[in-house]
């Protein structure tokens, strides 16, 4: 590795620094480096220098790396776009409810099951006419 990397331009900066603009702007595009090079048309070693020169100088006006993680911060979402991210969250909260509704299931079949009980102890007469069926329980065959 040279001591010296070799800089970017201020054209560069400027380049990666509206891409950024442009990427914050654009609901529907990934949040990733990928993206910024290709909305400015650079290079992949030229996109990382100007973020790794961003990083190591304190003067610089463009605040590259600065931009970029507020871009990624509010949402905590990474790298998915904010139509991604809220298609992520709306199947989250399809399982969470599909979950709710499995556990309410439960309940309300031992609820059912409890007001039997007592209806048929209520009522001895039901359940000793022929139309009760005794409830059988399968065993499982296991290999």
């Amino acid at each position: 590795m040279p001591a010296n990397r070799k800089r970017v331009s201020d054209e560069v900066m400027a380049r990666v620094s509206a891409a950024i603009d442009a990427l914050a702007a654009d609901a529907s595009a990934p949040r990733t480096k990928r993206q910024v090079e290709h909305l400015s048309g650079l290079s992949h070693d030229a996109v990382a220098r100007a973020f790794r020169q961003d990083a190591t100088e304190a003067d610089n006006s463009y605040r590259l790396n600065e931009k970029m993680d507020q871009l990624l911060a509010p949402s905590g979402s990474g790298r998915r776009s904010p139509v991604a991210e809220e298609k992520h969250q709306d199947k989250q909260k399809i399982a969470e409810l599909k979950q709710q509704l499995s556990e309410l299931n439960r309940q309300l079949d031992r609820y059912a099951m409890t007001l039997f009980a007592h209806h048929l102890s209520d009522n001895p007469a039901a359940a000793t006419t022929s139309d009760v069926v005794p409830i059988r329980r399968h065993k499982k065959v296991r290999d």
